[in-house]
């Protein structure tokens, strides 16, 4: 049988929210184990725009492959691409912006379950944008969430956001610009922004504990979280070291400074796998970085694929 496309509307039907959060959580686990494998983020620029590459590879489930994406002035775009692990030969090309959104998401709503504490009810989500959704909603199904705060830019996106994911989660959410009042309420924060400043003081953050997922600083260029505050951390996790060695602007700085070493850090597969803690005391402070694993899009893709063919779905491709 020959390869297979499947298209955008097709990936979003077959691939939910609960999905992606066991397939991500299995992707951080057997990744710990040695059982799958990933390569760090490639990245090729020019002029106009940049083309992105992540591979990584599941044996166990026989496959092997890549994301990659454009980034130019009209958008970004995103495929997969899918291989046998035993031939080489190809399997599928798969859409996969919803893939994407859905993985981000899942590892913070991962990390949540594992480095919050229990009690956690109140959240606090800085950005209100297409990954934001999808990070609240992960972190809602992991943990007891009753109360969300979001701040934006422009307050009216904020209250967009608001309108929209109260309907769509049954919770509370409030729009706010007041991070200095609201924030401390928050058990657990999220950042999904672009930001190359801290979006808040270390001084503002709940006394009583607090989990803090960043996602957003994926670049040398970008901050989201205080340097005191990654330096507090009891657990500071990473889902790859690899990975953030290049890319997590939120740690490399106070690794240069040699107010934090490596030897500090866990991957989060490490926590998962229960060869590490993800909290120690229900005070302290505990961070999640997230720059994204090629592999957990190949783990989301393998998924997509076989439901695929068993549901006879995609086209036919000729090779």
């Amino acid at each position: 049988m020959g390869a297979i496309y499947i298209d955008e509307a097709t990936a979003s039907k077959i691939l939910t929210m609960d999905d992606a959060l066991n397939l991500v959580e299995e992707s951080f686990t057997t990744y710990a184990q040695g059982k799958s494998f990933n390569m760090t983020r490639q990245r090729m620029r020019i002029r106009k725009g940049a083309l992105h590459m992540l591979p990584g590879a599941v044996p166990y489930k026989n496959v092997i492959g890549f994301k990659a994406y454009t980034s130019f002035r009209a958008g970004l775009i995103f495929k997969v691409h899918l291989y046998d692990a035993e031939n080489g030969s190809p399997l599928a090309i798969i859409d996969a912006n919803e893939i994407g959104r859905l993985r981000t998401g899942a590892a913070t709503g991962i990390a949540t379950k594992y480095m919050a504490k229990k009690e956690s009810n109140t959240a606090f989500i800085f950005g209100g944008g297409f990954q934001a959704e999808a990070q609240l909603e992960a972190v809602c199904k992991t943990s007891n969430i009753k109360k969300a705060f979001v701040t934006t830019r422009k307050i009216e996106n904020a209250q967009a956001f608001a309108d929209k994911m109260s309907k769509s989660l049954g919770i509370e959410i409030i729009p706010t610009q007041n991070i200095e009042n609201d924030l401390p309420q928050a058990d657990i924060i999220i950042t999904i922004t672009t930001a190359v400043k801290p979006l808040f003081e270390h001084t503002m953050l709940n006394p009583n504990g607090v989990h803090i997922n960043g996602a957003g600083s994926n670049a040398l260029i970008r901050a989201e979280i205080p340097e005191k505050t990654i330096e507090a951390a009891e657990v500071l996790a990473v889902d790859s070291k690899d990975v953030a060695a290049i890319e997590c602007g939120d740690i490399l700085l106070s690794l240069e400074k040699g107010r934090l070493h490596w030897n500090e850090i866990v991957e989060l597969g490490e926590i998962t796998a229960g060869f590490r803690s993800g909290r120690v005391t229900d005070n302290g402070i505990t961070i999640f970085q997230s720059q994204g694993m090629g592999l957990q899009d190949i783990m989301c893709a393998e998924f997509i694929y076989r439901k695929a063919l068993a549901e006879k779905l995609g086209k036919d491709l000729p090779f």
